[in-house]
């Protein structure tokens, strides 16, 4: 592994077969996140046999939020989650533009569910990893872990943070890893955060495609990823890319 992507869409690609045979061979690691259990299942169909392919389970809350994905949707997730390692895209949306009829009931509820089910079927020797989504919604997010019990019995990665730096902090002391990207750095905040993490605490990501069926190439990854090492190193004075590979030997395994 030369390269580890925390947050891609792999499914997202109209190549996604490709892409995974592509990335392997460049030496990329990916955590490729879902948005509804139904896109799990066909990319798990598409992707079998993808040794460089962390396939994660989701639930985005924009989806949850406008109804593509409604109850028996979580139900069907929460009813996988005894043969799933690793869940995302989850979490909570409270800007304007993703608050649903229920306000953010629906998103709560759902997002709770989704963490419950993730601590009781968690392995200790092999803890879910999870892949959170979370704007205006950090210290809503940090709730619903510590009421679950998923801060202390799964990995959570709070994908792409944009919260208080309290919260941020909050996120630490809980044990919670962040993964950041090229556009998160491009911002002033994206940069003092990367520059704050704890280091054992930090992993990058592409957040990759930007639209769905795209026709992609693996070295759009790589590139994304060498340009968010390379900025993060600079910002905190340090060779990020070791550091991040030895964290997802602690992550994953």
């Amino acid at each position: 592994m030369r390269l580890f992507d925390a947050h891609v869409h792999l499914d997202f690609y109209a190549n996604a077969p490709q892409m995974a045979v592509q990335t392997s061979e460049l030496g990329l690691s990916l955590l490729a996140c879902t948005v509804t259990p139904e896109g799990y299942r066909q990319a798990a169909r598409e992707l079998a046999g993808a040794p460089n392919v962390s396939l994660a389970g989701g639930a985005h809350p924009w989806w949850v939020a406008d109804g593509r994905v409604g109850e028996k949707d979580v139900d069907a997730l929460v009813a996988m989650m005894p043969g799933l390692r690793f869940i995302g895209e989850v979490g909570l949306d409270f800007s304007p533009a993703h608050v649903g009829e229920r306000g953010n009931e629906a998103q709560v509820d759902a997002f709770e569910r989704i963490m419950r089910a993730c601590v009781e079927t968690s392995d200790p020797m092999h803890p879910k990893v999870v892949s959170i989504h979370s704007v205006r919604a950090a210290g809503a997010v940090l709730d619903v872990l510590g009421r679950t019990g998923a801060d202390k019995s799964c990995h959570c990665i709070f994908h792409w943070f944009s919260g208080r730096p309290e919260e941020l902090w909050r996120a630490a002391r809980m044990g919670c890893f962040f993964s950041f990207g090229e556009r998160s750095l491009a911002t002033r905040r994206g940069r003092e955060y990367v520059r704050e993490v704890p280091g054992e605490l930090l992993l990058t990501e592409t957040d990759l495609p930007e639209g769905e069926g795209v026709l992609g190439h693996a070295g759009d990854i790589a590139s994304s990823l060498e340009r968010a090492v390379h900025k993060a190193s600079v910002v905190r004075g340090e060779d990020v890319g070791p550091l991040v590979l030895s964290n997802v030997e602690a992550l994953i395994g």
